[in-house]
């Protein structure tokens, strides 16, 4: 090769066609790198011109134009060697049948790093028609028009970000266009299979077997953490926030009158889709945080943190909440712990749920919310920020702090507010404390060194849910907010690359 390199004047033209000469009989991967050795003199021969911003954009696309066509010949390879190895007859995925072999055809891709184009064979089935390409399974390409790894970038930023913005991020951090409808089909896509497999996991881990009695055996999931890593003291935060969903109506409840205007937006094709009517309704994402009681840090006086966490989200019935979170008690060995705390702001789902799992659990009702309700009922009682509802709500955080919950129920009973309003405050009020008076020992819990709090959760509301579910405008189907929810816990859980790998396999 230095031979060939020396008898030329050092041109890219010459190398290239040196290098063309020298690996002629050496297949299809030599002459992709041929291809991408004169892409790559072709960029050195140029001058730079502009800013430093320019030379960097020019650097990175002339990057993916010199790999791009080793990508591409690597993996033909790859397909020739499945295509050969399975030559003759396939057995068509939809019903089983045998498929028979057309030869070979060409499909494109949109990679990370450009288009690419491979030949593999293809057949059909003569029973159901449908075709296959034996090859694309075993070496992980399904029949989207982009490959794993761009729909794992693209589905990640767009489970970030809202579609929009996703796409202009894939275009500027990869330099590869994506259209918004491709973006949302693909997370589309990933949330199904998210979604899926998290219903597999959670039949094939369950609490109780169908008598209803719990699993004697507990079958845990593939990921579960080592068997030194149990937990002395386990938390699980739980709570919920309410994205705003749309359902379409029936045309029973639509008005006469809608009915006329949709009939006649159908006729005009208007635009906007379908001509149709939507409720506007919020259903629950259910949130929860798990995390190992030595893993809470004090960062500084008053400030701690929580060094890893897990996070478990789903729109729906608490029982199906309650099946992905055991599966996750039981990737965490959680229910091995000689103490599970379930921290909340006391609703009666979350005292269900406990109720459910098949170990034992303590119920502490956050402090914090329970400050905020004596707040609210004192402004209402003596007016916003006077000097008299600070004494009041003080007096009431104290008492509840000193475990005199009672004396707080009895002199919200004592009271007899003018306003009707606040009537029902300080009537519900007593009547929460009343229903939660068994979580509520606080000097109890803090003897033992145990938190009070649920400020995890409320932030996961926040950052897992809020930020990407609960934007101005934004209204989402309920199999959309379901999907997203999934994949958001997915992302913060830190399980996009191995989720991606597992959605492979399943295929």
């Amino acid at each position: 090769m230095r031979e060939a390199f020396a008898k030329t004047d050092g041109s890219a033209s010459a190398v290239t066609a040196a290098l063309a000469k020298t690996f002629s009989n050496a297949g299809a991967v030599a002459g992709a790198f041929i291809e991408g050795l004169g892409e790559l003199m072709g960029y050195a021969e140029k001058a730079a011109s502009g800013t430093a911003i320019d030379a960097e954009i020019e650097a990175v696309a002339a990057s993916r134009r010199i790999v791009r066509p080793l990508l591409q010949a690597k993996l033909q390879a790859q397909v020739d060697a499945l295509d050969k190895e399975g030559q003759g007859k396939a057995l068509c995925l939809d019903c089983g049948g045998v498929a028979q072999s057309e030869g070979r055809r060409a499909r494109r891709w949109g990679s990370l790093v450009g288009s690419i184009e491979l030949k593999r064979r293809y057949a059909t089935c003569d029973k159901c028609k449908s075709g296959i390409a034996p090859a694309q399974k075993p070496l992980g390409l399904s029949e989207s028009d982009f490959t794993p790894r761009l729909e794992e970038v693209t589905t990640m930023l767009a489970t970030t970000v809202p579609y929009g913005m996703a796409t202009s991020l894939v275009e500027k951090l990869c330099g590869i266009e994506v259209s918004i409808k491709g973006a949302e089909e693909m997370t589309w896509r990933r949330g199904e299979a998210v979604l899926s497999q998290n219903a597999a996991e959670a039949e094939k881990c369950a609490a109780f077997d169908e008598t209803g009695l719990p699993v004697p055996k507990q079958e845990r999931p593939k990921d579960t953490v080592a068997k030194d890593k149990i937990p002395k003291v386990a938390y699980v935060e739980i709570d919920g926030v309410i994205p705003i969903t749309r359902e379409a109506l029936t045309h029973a409840e639509l008005t006469p009158n809608e009915r006329r205007r949709i009939k006649r937006a159908k006729a005009a094709k208007a635009r906007g889709g379908k001509a149709r009517r939507y409720r506007i309704v919020g259903r629950e994402v259910k949130n929860a945080v798990l995390y190992d009681g030595e893993d809470c840090a004090q960062e500084s006086p008053g400030r701690g943190c929580i060094l890893q966490k897990t996070y478990v989200s789903h729109l729906g019935d608490w029982l199906g909440f309650a099946a992905l979170l055991w599966v996750a008690i039981l990737r965490l060995r959680f229910e091995q712990a000689k103490l599970l705390v379930i921290l909340s702001d006391g609703a009666d789902w979350i005292r269900s749920l406990a109720q459910w799992l098949p170990i034992e659990t303590l119920m502490i009702l956050d402090l914090f919310h329970v400050k905020k309700r004596i707040w609210e009922a004192a402004h209402s009682l003596y007016g916003d920020r006077s000097e008299k509802a600070s004494t009041w709500a003080h007096m009431q955080c104290e008492r509840v702090e000193n475990g005199h919950v009672k004396k707080v129920i009895e002199a919200l009973r004592f009271l007899k507010p003018a306003r009707a309003e606040t009537q029902k405050i300080v009537s519900e009020l007593a009547g929460y404390f009343e229903n939660n008076i068994d979580r509520m020992d606080y000097p109890s819990y803090r003897a033992k060194g145990l938190r009070v709090g649920s400020g995890a959760v409320e932030s996961a509301n926040f950052h897992v849910t809020g930020n990407r579910l609960i934007l101005q405008g934004m209204r989402w189907s309920a199999e959309g907010a379901t999907a997203m929810a999934a994949l958001r816990a997915d992302l913060f859980n830190g399980r996009w690359e191995g989720r991606t790998r597992e959605i492979l396999s399943a295929a």
